[in-house]
């Protein structure tokens, strides 16, 4: 279903893609040369209505607070669609962030390298999936949409069905972004969105958009009920959901190798990236850090990594 790794493990396919906000383009009579930027708005004007986003804070928001040597850093799990911040990030959160003078996130998802490395190809999308997926495809998005990104990377379309039916919010990660702009706090990217968008090429392909062609009605329950787990602050039944990803992949022809390596990339080799940035932070008086919420969950992850570097870790609830 390939949920998990892009609603909890990358920021910058997402931002780039609603960067234009939820506006509906008119199809182009020739392939794009950028990438069509507002195209999940159009993708959902083919698929079920998306549902209002709730505006109840997170009873149990997944943010910790890390110590060590008199320092305090706090860490916020985000899910990158389907929740607004503004709204329903509680003032525990919020109080945390307005009091830090420095904000860490992934990637910078205004950053014109990575939109650039989204252009048109001259390759057809239509001719590597073959008439049975491409109809599954225009059936999905609609006509429209789909001769939009005919010329474009695999990546753009899979990205756009990841977010189906679900509620119509600003990233997160944006959100976060612009409030910490506005109160001229010091920014930290963990990470290039070049990084980001490459991993993502890599394994967003083809392969991925079929499988995701194949479990539309399932995945858009799944990507519900991650939505549902997330704003329980359900740390197991998220983690579950991930793990559910494997079986699924393996089904559709991924060897357990190919799984494997798909999750070093796309989620512990960057969190291991991440550590030495986020101890420079820590160490110049902390502050606080937002990522996907599965780098902070489960084995390997950011927060693992540092409560074995001998950091006091500590769930925070309102």
């Amino acid at each position: 279903m390939k949920r998990a790794v892009v609603f909890l493990t990358c920021a910058a396919v997402l931002g780039i893609a609603c960067k234009s906000g939820h506006e509906t383009p008119s199809a182009p009579t020739t392939a794009p040369t950028t990438a069509p930027s507002a195209a999940p708005a159009t993708a959902a004007a083919a698929s079920p209505p998306a549902q209002a986003a709730p505006s109840d804070p997170l009873p149990r928001p997944l943010f910790w607070s890390i110590a060590r040597d008199g320092k305090t850093t706090y860490l916020l799990g985000t899910m990158h669609v389907g929740i607004d911040a503004e709204a329903r990030l509680p003032q525990l959160v919020w109080a945390r962030f307005h009091a830090a003078t420095t904000f860490a996130m992934e990637t910078d998802l205004d950053d014109d390298a990575a939109a650039a490395m989204i252009r048109s190809t001259d390759g057809s999308l239509h001719d590597a999936l073959g008439d049975a997926y491409w109809k599954k495809l225009v059936d999905a998005m609609g006509p429209a949409m789909a001769r939009a990104v005919d010329h474009m990377p695999p990546m753009v379309p899979a990205s756009t069905l990841a977010m189906r039916g679900l509620p119509a919010t600003e990233p997160m990660d944006k959100t976060l972004a612009a409030r910490a702009a506005a109160e001229h706090k010091h920014l930290v990217y963990l990470e290039p969105a070049t990084r980001q968008i490459a991993l993502l090429g890599k394994w967003m392909d083809v392969k991925a958009l079929k499988l995701i062609l194949d479990e539309l009605p399932e995945g858009e329950q799944h990507a519900h009920a991650m939505i549902a787990a997330y704003a329980d602050g359900d740390e197991r039944t998220l983690l579950a959901l991930s793990d559910a990803e494997r079986d699924d992949a393996l089904h559709h022809g991924y060897t357990a190798a190919e799984y494997d390596q798909e999750m070093s990339d796309m989620l512990y080799d960057r969190n291991t990236s991440w550590i030495a940035a986020i101890e420079q932070l820590h160490a110049t008086g902390g502050g606080f850090v937002a990522v996907g919420a599965l780098h902070l969950l489960g084995p390997h992850s950011v927060l693992e990594q540092l409560a074995q570097k001998g950091y006091s870790v500590t769930r925070l609830t309102p």
